[in-house]
């Protein structure tokens, strides 16, 4: 019979005589060649089945063994510049196993002997099974049996391409920290969806536009729109953190320029890699704070569906969730669909202790339903050339309530907001193999996000209903190239290139009604057009060649990237890098780069609007108070004057593995991002913003009756008046300008920090220990000759520490692991008096059981237990001068309370 490409034969006697000239047949030159290549391997620690998989992608070889004879085995992560045997013998140490190498592609991993004919092909046992096939390996017309589930990873990432987030350079090593995590490890640990991941990626601040952000009152300037999740790396923004999916960029959400991570499957996704790093000279301009790519599951032979019931135990939050995934995989190509639906219920005020003082009606997480689906597949067209396709689409239903007093619900004096978000995206690309080792790509992506909100607005029980349109297009026509260039003592000296064109755009379209009659109040439509144009070299000056004693590797590595924006500006970033390990325990990274990025279209083209507030909201008071039944202006919008935001950037990494502790990995990481012309709105607490002297120039007090007039006039849609009173301007009392401005510095500074331990235990289970933890210290300088403010560990902001540490217990079919999150605490600085809000810490535990059945409906069947934030940690309550004002900081702390679940996964 045959096995993927192997042909598997059962002669006896007659294996034995081939196997004794095997044996003692010298390796082909080709092969002695190919393992002193030095790869980049990034190989996660977990299961020896899945890390041998891995290798075989990185490596782009053939292996071949017994699935037994690696079974319930653990290894250590592998991230070096290595042989091809080096790190294949580091993840067979202690297991018993010998590497035989059979041809140049081909290598048997046996503790008896495997044989190989005069053409290549491998005579083994009924038992053996071959792993990790590449486009570059030769490949059976035959087409393989399904898998059982207990095999089905056997044929995941066979096909794909090898992808390193952080360098263009096949076979390079990023000098940028870079994190790793599988989706196997999310749903160990109990996580269904890429929000989830959001929340627990130390690195990440949750504020912007996401989920828990909650509604009604000052949050800092933070507000979930239309119920996205997004990346906000660094607490820089969404708009400086870029996202891509199997490298393709989508386009933006909304008005805040993130990609909603939301809309994608977690059972479509691979792995996702971030580098949380200047990466703009690699990616593009919007990768200030670094770059997030969701690696989708390439091929996937079977299929898989899952069904989920969970609820919050203090009320709300009751959700299902029904996913499926299947595929095929033939000798040329491959293919993979995946789909999810999910439905949850809002947590509202009422069902919290903390929030009981409010309107019962006020929505604390919003109640959503959501269908999304995602598409991958790859045809080799003639022996060189294949064609690979992605696609995705999303549709996503919300409802939001914000009640504006506590004594009547937001059907009486509020807002409804009930968003809809539909997304698709598609990129074809052509993979052309090249002589001399280059390969070249081309691909064209085109992407549409559209939020449409039906806004009712309640005032005294009379409702004034409003529609906002944004509409988000990309088109993204791009072209690569990739390969050596010479050759050195350490290797190949590697050049990636590429250029190409990108047009993104944004309609935004706000209507009122009253009366029955639609008004439209706003039609603007903007788009951009940009020329770009990218080179990579990477230089390994050490490699297995020619090490020494103080010198293990050594690569330095340069990029350089031009855009031109279209009757807007250009630029060149640079980028450098080094890595260095004297040892191969230890390993040493930096790198240095410049970034750019220009205002958003939202930034420059957002109106100006006004409200009318009363002035007893605002607190702590100027001395002397405010006149009784005074008000207050508050103007903000957009900018036409904005320009171009630019960063410097650097990080210093450290990696060690120290070979007298087996299976211990550990990280550090220094990072500063000196952050030059920041875009954001100079009052970042409104209701503080009249006492506050690091504003102080953004406030006027007591303005005249021609300043009003003429900053009202200039409204497009006029005066909102919420002070409960007739708009008299001797009763304005100040004037607060929020809109954008180019603030002079924003210095980011911090450290990473992560561990990772794996040991056996006696009875042949595998515990695998995890911390990270992410330093941050920010300032930001509003104008020249201002004070420095505190961006970090302040309220509304990111706190200084955030980390989560576990523990993962695996033994055959059962799994558990358990996590502490920890978010730490800040500083509410808004009134006269500060006062600290505490650390928010949460502890999560996860189970897995698959019955031990090889027939009947269990067969297959996996059922998982999870309770997130099992000892019901809720958030500190904080001071407010409004009292419908939502009462903790929800950008950092969560209203879900403890959360349990169950699933259960059949896979056949």
């Amino acid at each position: 019979m045959r096995l993927r490409g192997i042909t598997t034969v059962l002669h006896g006697a007659g294996v034995g005589a081939v196997l004794a000239s095997a044996a003692v047949s010298p390796e082909p030159a080709q092969a002695q060649a190919a393992n002193v290549q030095m790869i980049a391997f990034d190989i996660p620690a977990g299961s020896l089945q899945a890390a041998l998989i891995a290798f075989a992608s990185q490596s782009r070889l053939q292996l071949i063994y017994a699935p037994e004879s690696v079974a319930g085995r653990r290894v250590a992560a592998i991230r070096a510049r290595l042989s091809a045997r080096e790190a294949l013998q580091r993840l067979i140490e202690n297991t018993g196993l010998h590497i035989r190498q059979v041809d140049a592609r081909v290598i048997v991993l046996d503790r008896k002997a495997q044989v190989a004919d005069r053409s290549g092909t491998v005579i083994a046992s009924s038992d053996d099974r071959f792993l990790g096939e590449l486009p570059d390996a030769p490949r059976s017309d035959a087409r393989p049996s399904a898998p059982d589930a207990t095999r089905r990873s056997q044929t995941e990432e066979s096909g794909e391409p090898i992808v390193v987030t952080g360098t263009r350079i096949r076979g390079a090593v990023s000098p940028s920290p870079r994190t790793s995590t599988s989706r196997k490890s999310l749903e160990d640990a109990g996580i269904t969806d890429m929000a989830g991941f959001a929340r627990i990626l130390p690195q990440n601040f949750t504020g912007g536009q996401n989920p828990g952000v909650a509604g009604g009152g000052d949050q800092g300037g933070q507000s979930n729109i239309n119920n996205s999740a997004t990346l906000n790396l660094r607490g820089l923004g969404a708009d400086a953190t870029l996202t891509l999916i199997n490298g393709h960029r989508l386009a933006y959400d909304a008005l805040n320029q993130g990609i909603d991570i939301s809309a994608i499957p977690l059972a479509a996704i691979e792995r996702v890699e971030v580098v949380a790093d200047g990466a703009s000279a690699l990616y593009g301009s919007d990768a200030v704070g670094g770059v997030a790519n969701i690696l989708l599951r390439r091929d996937y032979e079977g299929g898989q569906v899952t069904a989920r019931f969970g609820q919050s135990t203090d009320g709300g939050n009751a959700q299902q969730q029904y996913s499926a995934v299947t595929g095929a995989r033939w000798s040329s190509g491959g293919w993979m669909i995946a789909g999810d639906y999910t439905h949850s219920s809002a947590i509202r005020a009422s069902q919290r202790s903390y929030t009981r003082g409010l309107d019962g009606s006020q929505t604390l997480l919003s109640g959503q339903s959501q269908v999304s689906a995602i598409a991958a597949g790859h045809q080799l067209l003639t022996q060189n050339v294949t064609l690979e396709l992605d696609a995705q689409y999303s549709s996503r239903r919300s409802t939001k309530a914000t009640a504006f007093a506590v004594t009547s619900d937001a059907r009486t004096n509020g807002l409804i907001n009930r968003p809809e978000v539909r997304s698709y995206a598609v990129t074809p690309l052509v993979r052309v193999k090249l002589p001399r080792d280059w390969e070249a790509t081309f691909e064209a992506t085109r992407s549409v996000s559209r939020t449409d909100i039906s806004s009712r607005r309640f005032t005294g029980g009379v409702e004034a209903p409003s529609r906002l349109i944004y509409e988000n297009r990309l088109t993204n026509l791009e072209a690569n190239a990739e390969g050596a260039l010479w050759h050195m003592p350490g290797g190949d000296a590697r050049l990636a290139l590429g250029g190409g064109y990108r047009r993104f755009g944004l309609d935004i379209n706000v209507s009122q009604s009253s009366g029955g009659v639609r008004r439209t109040t706003r039609d603007a439509s903007e788009q951009r057009e940009s020329l770009f144009a990218y080179g990579e070299l990477a230089v390994p000056i050490i490699g297995p060649a020619n090490r020494t004693r103080f010198g293990y590797d050594l690569q330095l590595s340069a990029a350089v990237r031009y855009e031109r924006y279209k009757g807007i500006d250009q630029v060149a970033t640079p980028k450098f890098g080094i890595v260095y390990a004297p040892h191969r325990e230890l390993t040493l990274k930096a790198s240095w780069g410049k970034s750019f990025k220009i205002p958003t279209l939202n930034q420059v083209n957002q109106v100006q609007e006004g409200s009318l507030l009363p002035a007893s909201l605002f607190s702590p008071q100027p001395d002397p108070a405010l006149p009784a039944g005074s008000t207050v202006l508050l103007v903000g919008g957009g900018n036409p004057d904005l320009r171009a935001e630019r960063a410097t950037t650097w990080s210093g990494t450290v990696e060690f593995n120290p070979a007298f502790t087996p299976g211990l990995q550990l990280t550090a990481t220094y990072f500063h991002i000196d952050y030059r012309q920041r875009i954001a709105s100079p009052v970042t607490s409104v209701l503080s913003a009249l006492t506050n002297p690091a504003v102080s120039d953004f406030v006027t007090l007591n303005p005249s009756e021609a300043l009003l007039l003429s900053l009202i006039e200039g409204l497009p849609q006029g005066l909102s008046n919420q002070s409960g009173q007739t708009y008299d301007p001797s009763r304005v009392a100040a004037i607060i300008d929020t809109s954008l401005r180019n603030t002079a510095r924003e210095n980011v500074q911090g450290l990473d920090l992560s561990a990772q331990y794996n040991v056996d235990t006696a009875a042949g289970g595998r515990l695998t220990f995890t911390a990270t933890a992410s330093y941050i210290d920010a300032e930001r300088q509003l104008s020249v000759g201002q004070a420095v403010v505190d961006r970090s560990g302040v309220i509304f902001t990111p706190p200084h520490w955030r980390a989560r540490g576990g523990v993962n217990w695996e033994q055959g079919p059962a799994q558990i692991s358990a996590a502490i999150n920890h978010s730490g605490g800040v500083l509410d600085d808004r009134f006269s008096t500060s006062a600290t809000i505490a650390p928010f810490t949460t502890l999560d535990l996860s189970a897995r059981v698959r019955p031990s059945v090889n027939a009947g409906p269990l067969r297959n069947v996996e059922f998982r237990l999870a309770a997130l934030n099992l000892l019901n940690e809720k958030p500190d309550i904080i001071r407010t001068s409004d009292p419908a004002a939502i009462p903790f900081d929800s950008t950092n702390q969560s209203s879900t309370g403890r959360f349990l679940s169950i699933s259960v996964t059949k896979s056949w």
